[in-house]
């Protein structure tokens, strides 16, 4: 074996995704070459200023959640709600906003023009993965909704505007299956019930479903440890395929990037050092950190004996809380003002998100949504790293540097 390969033992969640096309590990031929999706300098920022969001969104959560939970947010689908929730805000909420999503210098139109070109050019970009984003309005009709906000959402983030009654019986059935239509099926039953104020619906939809550049053999597929703690071991059905991987180091933990398709898209696994928790890993996980890793990420790759548990599972949370700590609380309380929806007092009643995700020896199959419920304020080398504990993945567009999913494994069961 060569003095340069790397022994990995990767280990996460056990599940297997019948969405994804078969396909055998060596016979078929490699896609083509990464297709650079170029951006302008101002894009690059928002693209950078989004990814400061994700990660000041994400810490918080694993460390509130010290590791005992499996955890999965799409900050691309949050923060496309929330930027096409900014066109309709004004005076200190629209700062206040602004600066949660850590857009600070950043013009809406800037803003709104970098999702447009993601939304464009991310989609088509590798023909082996199935890239789908969805936006949409939903209005109630007590709400007299100014045209310029209407036309700026078809415009910059291509929604669909539907009106919305909360008296109709069936209205939650029609929201959740048009999440359910946009995700295939994967966000299921998001929306429980409509707030008798609820004013305004803006929904961000996601789906992806990506397969390995390099798949692993279900032959070599077995049960292995994973260490949900370190005095709790259990059984889970581990991948097995040798073949060169990018790997790189931070402070406290070892990461290893699996390309999809022609490599537009990847999954970075983050993986702490033995003793240290996912939460301690997290702790340096910052936007200036980040683009270091990546770099290194891009300097080549180093041959890797890889063992990489299956996984799926499913994540729900109420954002309001977070976002409030970010530094947005004004926009959740009547002194909101979006007054350029309406001039009918408007205010965010909460913000849900839902996120799935399962990953197989083909690839990986994902999806995210996310809601933004606006309510009335008045009526109206040979190296071994075992991944038998906790770790955190990442899926990203390799060359917008934009990420989609960012995740924690906490229990393979």
């Amino acid at each position: 074996m060569k003095s340069s390969m790397m022994n990995l033992t990767f280990i996460m969640i056990a599940g297997i995704s019948g969405a994804l096309i078969s396909c055998e590990k060596k016979s078929d031929p490699l896609p083509g070459d990464t297709v650079v999706i170029n951006l302008t300098l101002k894009q690059k920022e928002v693209i950078e200023a989004a990814n400061k969001f994700a990660f000041d969104l994400f810490v918080p959560v694993i460390t509130e959640k010290k590791g005992a939970e499996n955890i999965m947010i799409s900050p691309f689908s949050v923060t496309s709600a929330l930027s096409m929730t900014l066109n309709g805000a004004a005076g200190e909420t629209f700062e206040a906003m602004k600066q949660a999503l850590r857009y600070d210098g950043k013009t809406i139109e800037e803003i709104n023009e970098t999702y447009l070109k993601l939304m464009k050019d991310m989609v088509p970009v590798d023909p082996r993965v199935i890239m789908e984003i969805a936006n949409s309005v939903w209005i109630e009709k007590r709400l007299t909704v100014k045209q310029p906000f209407i036309d700026a959402l078809k415009t910059w983030y291509l929604a669909e505007a539907k009106n919305i009654d909360v008296t109709d019986p069936g209205a939650v059935d029609m929201v959740n299956g048009w999440i359910e239509d946009k995700t295939h099926d994967k966000i299921q039953d998001m929306l429980d019930a409509l707030s008798p104020d609820l004013a305004m619906l803006l929904i961000n939809a996601v789906y992806f479903n990506g397969k390995w550049r390099y798949q692993f053999d279900v032959d070599d597929t077995e049960e292995k440890t994973f260490y949900v703690t370190p005095d709790s071991p259990v059984q889970v059905p581990m991948m097995f395929q040798n073949e060169n991987f990018a790997i790189t180091h931070s402070q406290n933990a070892t990461l290893i990037e699996l390309p999809y398709g022609q490599g537009n898209y990847s999954m970075v696994v983050m993986l702490p050092d033995e003793g240290v928790s996912t939460a301690e890993a997290a702790a340096i996980l910052t936007s200036a950190n980040w683009t270091l890793w990546m770099t290194s990420l891009s300097h080549g790759t180093t041959e890797v004996d890889l063992s990489l548990p299956r996984f799926k599972y499913e994540y729900k949370r109420e954002l309001k809380d977070d976002l409030a700590a970010l530094g947005m609380g004004i926009a959740f309380t009547p002194s909101a003002d979006f007054s350029n929806i309406s001039d009918q007092g408007l205010m965010i009643s909460r913000v849900l998100h839902q996120t799935f995700i399962e990953t197989d020896e083909e690839g990986t199959e994902a999806a995210a949504a996310t809601i933004v419920e606006m309510g009335f304020t008045s009526m109206p080398m040979v190296t071994t790293i075992n991944v038998n504990r906790p770790f955190l993945y990442f899926i990203r567009e390799t060359t917008t540097g934009t990420i989609v999913f960012m995740g924690q494994v906490a229990d393979p069961r």
